[in-house]
Formats: structure tokens, sequence, C-alpha cells
């Protein structure tokens, strides 16, 4: 029926993209949440970045679930060749095709920075140089690594006419039944203010769903 054939393939663009999720992620740092920042720069203290992929370098780069502001490597702010690299956050989308100068404004003008030539992953813990009230200023930044990973289990199952997949489970580690949370992307340009929304485990509903 048509009713069966659509929800097989809702559940397979679900399947679809727990597998991306998965593939991407191969147990590296996947989101940091920070905290720390002054109380100018007080909206982005508890803010969540995701890895969206990786620079030219190869360092993961990640933007933030509210907002345009991305947290990547920059091996040289400047442009100039003999810069200082260091983990920035800033509201220019890196240019992931450029060696240097990823946000192209020739300057360092950021919202925070920190030094270093390690490009795995920002620091965890450290003193960031931040942009507060006008003037650039230490302030000590946290970087929380969420480590949930996610498990993917399916069954299909073939008719004479129709494939059915369905999905058994797509788990948050240590959790039974279903993920802790739901992070929206892809909305159409009309509805762009859901994207990055996400939406935590509240219950079941009568018939056992999420």
């Amino acid at each position: 029926s048509r009713k069966r054939f659509a929800m097989a393939r809702l559940l397979a663009g679900v399947v679809a993209v727990a597998a991306s999720v998965v593939s991407a992620t191969h147990g590296e740092p996947w989101m940091f949440t920070l905290t720390g920042a002054c109380d100018v720069e007080g909206g982005i203290d508890g803010m969540s970045f995701v890895k969206q992929g990786n620079t030219l370098s190869g360092a993961p780069y990640y933007k933030a679930m509210r907002g345009e502001k991305y947290l990547y490597h920059e091996p040289d702010c400047t442009g100039s060749t003999d810069g200082t690299p260091r983990w920035i956050i800033d509201v220019i989308k890196p240019d992931v095709t450029k060696d240097q100068d990823l946000d192209g404004d020739g300057m360092c003008n950021y919202i925070a920075g920190i030094e270093s030539k390690y490009t795995g992953h920002p620091p965890t813990r450290g003193d960031w140089t931040m942009m507060c009230a006008g003037n650039y200023q230490l302030q000590f930044l946290s970087l929380n690594e969420v480590t949930t990973t996610l498990t993917l289990t399916t069954t299909t199952t073939k008719a004479p006419t129709t494939v059915t997949t369905t999905v058994t489970s797509i788990n948050s580690t240590g959790v039974s039944d279903a993920p802790m949370s739901l992070t929206l992307s892809g909305a159409c340009v009309y509805k762009r203010a859901l994207n990055g929304l996400t939406y935590d485990l509240a219950g079941k509903t009568a018939d056992g769903s999420p």
C-alpha cells in the first residue's frame, strides 16, 4: 500500500542519516559544549558546537547549534605565511579550500582564540584571548566533549513486491530504547529557524514509541 511504502521510505531515510553520523564520527570528538565566556559574550556560554567536516589541513571544524558561529583551527589568520596557528571561534564559516586566513578577512579578528599547533581537536581547557566589551582579554574557557556514540541495528524483510526496512534501535551509549536527543537540520528556507533545534526524549506514547 502507499502508506506502507511511504513508511518504508521514511525509515530508510532515518537509517541512512544515522549511519552517516556513525561513519563520520569513528570515535572522534563530534560535539563540544563551551563554558566560561565573559559576560559580554554570554550568548555563547553553554553553546554546543557540532562537527561539520574538516578543513584543508585535516583539522575538524564545528558549527554552533544556535546561530552562525564556528570553531576551527586557523593556521595563519593574517595570511602572511608566518603567523601563529590557533584555534578560533568566529562568526564566519571557514573556507575549507584555503590553507590560511580561512575567514578571508586578512586579519586576526574573531570572538576568541588560543594558540595551538595541534590540529586534532581544540583544547578542552585553557586561557583563550577573547573579545569582551570591545577589548581582548584572557578568559579561561572549557570545551566539554560530548562522547555519546550512536549504535544502529536494522532488519530487512523482503516481500514479493515490496521491501520493508525496520529500524530496531538507534541508541545512545548506555540507553536501551531511544536516542536521548535529536538535532534537526536541512529545513527549507522558509523554515530555516528550525535548523539546529534539539529535541530531547520526553517519554513514550501508548504504543511504546518515543
